[in-house]
């Protein structure tokens, strides 16, 4: 009998290791679930944060945009249209200075460094009246306006170079050399680049606010 007792005994002892094994094999997949949620539950929350930064980054970046725009008629959106008249200015003269050296011989040559000299002559003026615009004295463009005059003139040297334009244009057409096709297309270009540029300083200088700017720009006409 008390054989019978050592045994169970012993049989029970060497039990525990397995009984606690399996209870731990049980539990863990509990909390490997367990662990997994939480991290699942971490990540959504990091990117619902994520995604709030990214949108309040873009709608700070538009409202520094908005503030760093110009507005028309105000001096710093005049001073943008100026430079981008000298610009356009700059790249004129050079291909003007190009177009005179052209090896075109004969009749259309003559013609097209003809239009260069005529161009080279007209950038001066248009330099000119650049000058009127940005040197007249704040306070008395806070009264009477802009320089209507040079307002003007810089309209009629626009549709002068319009005309230039249509003249380029003619002559590439019975042009060979592609060399030379190239050089009027890229003087055709500069020339229209700096009419756009022409007009957008034109349209911010009549914007400009005055008390009696309406009845100078009468009296200019």
């Amino acid at each position: 009998m008390k054989k019978y007792i050592i045994v169970l005994a012993l049989f029970f002892i060497l039990s525990l290791p397995v009984i606690a094994k399996a209870d731990n094999t049980g539990e863990k997949p509990e909390i490997e679930q367990e662990q997994s949620g939480r991290q699942i539950q971490n990540q959504n929350q990091a990117e619902t944060e994520n995604r709030g930064e990214d949108s309040q980054i873009h709608k700070q970046l538009q409202e520094q945009e908005v503030t760093e725009t110009p507005k028309e008629g105000t001096k710093e959106a005049g001073q943008n249209r100026n430079e981008e008249a000298v610009i356009h200015m700059s790249t004129v003269a050079t291909q003007v200075q190009q177009l005179q050296q052209i090896g075109v011989e004969g009749g259309i040559g003559d013609q097209v460094r003809q239009i260069a000299q005529e161009q080279n002559q007209a950038q001066t003026q248009i330099q000119d009246q650049l000058n009127k615009l940005n040197s007249k004295n704040q306070l008395l463009r806070l009264l009477t306006g802009t320089d209507f005059g040079a307002v003007k003139n810089l309209q009629t040297q626009m549709e002068q170079n319009q005309l230039r334009i249509k003249q380029l244009q003619e002559l590439q057409t019975r042009l060979t050399n592609q060399s030379d096709i190239d050089l009027i297309q890229a003087t055709i270009q500069a020339l229209t680049d700096q009419n756009t540029a022409l007009q957008d300083k034109v349209n911010t200088e009549e914007q400009s606010v005055s008390l009696f700017g309406w009845l100078f720009k009468l009296l200019a006409r």
